[in-house]
């Protein structure tokens, strides 16, 4: 169960996604790059940014899809409920899900895994494909429908199963690792440099890789503009240069 200042810091993105997925039941909206846009206006009118990274890549906001796909489906029940729209708009995500399950499947061998893996997401496997898995079930957890446990074993068990994409997977753990980072500064969990240092520590011992932690650079970036985290309190948890630590403020 994820404590309430965690889910309290996901209330305004989730209240975007229920108004955003009003609007696709309402309308009838199948169409995805209509919803996509439609999720980018919402956002907007929040003042929120996509879940991300230091990147802005053209695609941001169709991965920000999964935001959607997770409320849509666990929180609204619309995979069953609307199973024909569900697949029109989700239908990417469904895919994306169903190939994480199957890594974190226990019922088939490494070879079956890899094999059903490549049909899931239509043939060969490429790095951006891969880290969207991850995406919708890092997504899924911070929204409070997975566990964190899930998203930690899905990174080892793609490290395992796909070596060709080892250097993708840890770039997604450091990822991972800033994002969950972030998120702890801005609940007020961490609040000095040395938990904060601890926390990061303790999450790269648990996904088990190598050459994973992330700076505090990368952190302070996303703190700031993901999770509008003040700069006083980045300069309380973060080692930050220059700009980095921001101005004045609490």
């Amino acid at each position: 169960m994820r404590s309430q200042r965690l889910l309290k810091l996901y209330k305004r993105r989730i209240e975007a996604a229920m108004e955003v997925l009003s609007i696709v039941l309402r309308e009838r909206v199948d169409d995805r790059d209509r919803v996509r846009k439609l999720l980018e206006e919402v956002y907007r009118r929040y003042a929120l940014q996509p879940i991300r990274g230091k990147a802005w890549p053209e695609d941001i906001w169709d991965k920000e899809m999964a935001t959607l796909y997770a409320v849509a489906k666990y929180a609204l029940g619309l995979d069953q409920d609307e199973p024909d729209l569900f697949r029109s708009v989700f239908g990417v995500e469904e895919a994306y899900e169903e190939a994480a399950n199957v890594i974190l499947s226990s019922k088939q061998s490494a070879e079956e895994k890899v094999k059903l893996v490549g049909f899931l997401l239509g043939g060969s496997l490429e790095s951006n494909t891969l880290a969207r898995v991850f995406r919708v079930v890092t997504t899924e957890s911070l929204l409070g429908f997975r566990s964190e446990e899930d998203v930690e074993r899905l990174l080892r068990e793609a490290a395992k199963l796909f070596p060709e994409h080892v250097d993708t997977v840890k770039k997604y753990a450091r990822y991972y690792i800033a994002l969950k980072t972030a998120e702890a500064i801005a609940a007020g969990l961490v609040r000095d440099r040395v938990t904060k240092e601890a926390f990061k520590q303790a999450l790269a011992a648990r996904i088990g890789l190598d050459r994973i932690l992330p700076d505090d650079e990368y952190v302070g970036y996303i703190a700031r503009n993901v999770y509008s985290v003040p700069p006083r309190r980045l300069r309380n948890t973060l080692s930050l240069k220059g700009e980095a630590a921001g101005g004045r403020g609490t």
